[in-house]
């Protein structure tokens, strides 16, 4: 069976690819746990010096897994199946902040709900100008996880991330970078190139000093952060056993407008 995460080296720069084209790369168990372990793995690899990160076919990533968050519905299991899949799924948006080399998202189209933020857990972002991004949980009746809620409220104005998280609304790659949230837009057949481009200055450069600048970064957000992790994650787990969650769910899976009940 192929691997839903593939791995080329190029000198010293490792290209990730999240590799299930057919479904839009979504961030389930499967695609978590190969992920994760390609990271790991990539970490004690002293030949590789910076890391790409992007997706295959239309999307980057459309986060969320629908029919496997509708078949945990019908088994009568959400929170479970929840509970399970963010296990890796939290210790990836965790890993990322902490790592030690850098990491480039080349988001090539679609990037919504937590595979935006996985996206935005990257140290930089190269977007095509066909990509577009979308915070998608409000439209389950879910918080925005993957570390949403502290990635938003950290990189926008309250009213912003508000705005955002609540609507679901989609966003262009022009409308992230007014916002301040990708570094570069450029043409689709561009944006592999000059990702890498950005890629292999990086992983030329003095990556001992970027691992050190990460690591301040992140200790002056790392008391908070991981303690709220952990809270988001046990807050998303009590939001998959709400009836709106399966409202949202059915609701997607059968291509209508769900109608919420505040329960």
């Amino acid at each position: 069976m192929e691997r839903k995460v593939k791995i080329d080296i190029d000198g010293k720069v490792a290209n990730i690819v999240l590799n299930d084209a057919a479904n839009y790369n979504p961030l389930n168990q499967e695609m978590g746990k190969e992920l994760l372990e390609v990271l790991e793995r990539l970490r004690d690899d002293e030949n590789v010096r910076c890391l790409m990160i992007t997706g295959s076919g239309k999307a980057f990533s459309a986060g969320g897994d629908i029919k496997a968050f509708k078949e945990s519905i019908e088994q009568g299991r959400p929170g479970e199946y929840m509970d399970e899949l963010l296990k890796s799924l939290y210790t990836i948006a965790l890993v990322l902040r902490q790592y030690p080399k850098p990491i480039v998202a080349a988001v090539n189209g679609w990037a919504v709900g937590a595979g935006m933020n996985l996206a935005l857990s990257c140290d930089l972002i190269i977007a095509s100008n066909k990509a577009k991004f979308r915070q998608s949980f409000s439209k389950l009746a879910l918080i925005p996880g993957f570390a949403g809620t502290m990635l938003l409220s950290r990189q926008l104005t309250w009213q912003q991330a508000t705005e955002m998280a609540f609507f679901g609304d989609t966003y262009t790659a022009d409308d992230m970078l007014k916002l301040g949230l990708v570094n570069e837009v450029v043409d689709p057949e561009r944006l592999l190139e000059r990702a890498n481009e950005m890629a292999t200055k990086l992983a030329s450069g003095p990556t001992l000093t970027y691992a050190r600048t990460k690591k301040l970064f992140f200790d002056a957000l790392s008391g908070p952060l991981i303690e709220h992790l952990e809270n988001e994650r046990q807050m998303q787990i009590k939001s998959a056993e709400t009836q709106d969650f399966k409202i949202g769910v059915f609701a997607i899976n059968d291509k209508k407008e769900p109608e919420f009940i505040g329960k």
